[in-house]
């Protein structure tokens, strides 16, 4: 990762990468250095390439996620398990397998780089603002997440598709399972803004990656568990943020009661959508009050 770093130092010190740098307002040169760096970092590109296998593996194995009906007949594939498997099963892993390649590279990285190697002062010189470089790690990562994923999912659902018409299979009800897979876009969007903020209340890439990992799996459930011990306290474990993020990535007919427990929350999609969006704006608006008071090491 030195070596990363070095070499994207040098690139912004290469006069005719300053001269683009330098120019255009302070949120173009924000966001023009933002995609710089991540352009010039191997690890962006190995998990790129990363996220783009487990798609085709994804689509390839599609047919074999087919069920037979109750009374007898030909295996087919319902709504709701496409969705659950385009989506890499976020309720059976409580984060799409998305999420956790993407959030590292889009989301913690661009904050706990800078100061785990010292480029922070050299991002403040470049922009000449912390607040258009705070707000061009939220815009970079949201496209960047976004763009992969949509990337991913373009490749899973087209080599599904392949495969099931090699296979003999009936095609499933692609255009039902069209909204629901635009909100799960919509979370990946919004989570690189929950981390970025994470990032710059922690300052430490471990524990940041420690924290995103261990909160869906763990704290979220740990914590909802002992609120709802409080007496008077309803049900606060459907409007937690991950618990949300899966209810809005959901938000198909035909799931079963196991999958719902998997999910945790009872919202409906469009309100668990605008719950989950919520808490990460707070968490970035948090992110950015103590990103802009921080000194550079």
């Amino acid at each position: 990762m030195r070596t990363n770093e070095s070499a994207d130092t040098a690139n912004i010190q290469d006069p005719a990468v300053s001269d683009v740098l330098l120019t255009g307002s302070a949120l173009g040169r924000a966001l023009r250095f933002e995609c710089l760096k991540l352009r010039g970092l191997r690890s962006t590109w190995i998990v790129l390439a990363v996220l783009m296998a487990f798609s085709l593996l994804n689509g390839v194995l599609l047919p074999t996620e087919a069920s037979a009906p109750k009374g007898g007949g030909e295996a087919s594939l319902d709504v709701a398990r496409l969705v659950q498997t385009l989506e890499f099963d976020p309720a059976a892993m409580q984060v799409p397998l998305s999420a956790w390649l993407l959030v590292f590279v889009f989301g913690t990285g661009s904050v706990t780089s800078e100061f785990a190697y010292r480029m922070a002062r050299t991002t403040w010189l470049t922009v000449s603002s912390r607040r258009e470089a705070y707000a061009a790690k939220l815009i970079v990562g949201a496209a960047g997440a976004l763009v992969a994923t949509a990337l991913s999912l373009a490749l899973s659902a087209a080599t599904g598709a392949l495969a099931l018409s090699i296979v003999g299979m009936a095609q499933p009800d692609w255009s039902a399972a069209l909204v629901p897979l635009l909100r799960y876009l919509a979370v990946m969007a919004c989570l690189p803004a929950l981390a970025v903020g994470l990032a710059a209340l922690i300052r430490s890439r471990v524990a940041s990656a420690l924290a995103l990992t261990l909160w869906p799996l763990f704290i979220e459930r740990i914590t909802g568990f002992a609120v709802e011990r409080i007496p008077g306290v309803g049900d606060v474990s459907s409007s937690l943020p991950f618990a949300a993020a899966r209810a809005a990535m959901s938000g198909t007919a035909g799931v079963d009661d196991f999958t719902m427990a998997l999910i945790g929350s009872e919202l409906s999609p469009g309100v668990a959508l605008s719950v989950f969006c919520a808490y990460a704006g707070a968490v970035a608006w948090c992110g950015w009050l103590v990103y802009r008071r921080r000194e550079a090491p």
